[in-house]
């Protein structure tokens, strides 16, 4: 499923809350994903078609 098969609502929810990698393309999967994570103040991660990981902090930035 590409970006165009969703809303444009759910394309900006998945956008703001999930981290898709180059090359996967957004399911509806993302969509529940991204509100679920909307809900409770997290993010995803996609890993893989179906696979995701829960993002819990911020990305830190490596030292200088």
């Amino acid at each position: 499923m590409s970006d165009s098969a969703l809303t444009p609502e759910e394309a900006g929810l998945v956008r703001d809350f999930v981290d898709i990698p180059p090359g996967l393309a957004i399911d509806r999967t993302d969509v529940q994903r991204a509100r679920l994570a909307r809900s409770v103040g997290g993010r995803f991660r996609k890993v893989a078609p179906g696979l995701y990981e829960i993002i819990t902090h911020a990305p830190q930035k490596p030292a200088a």
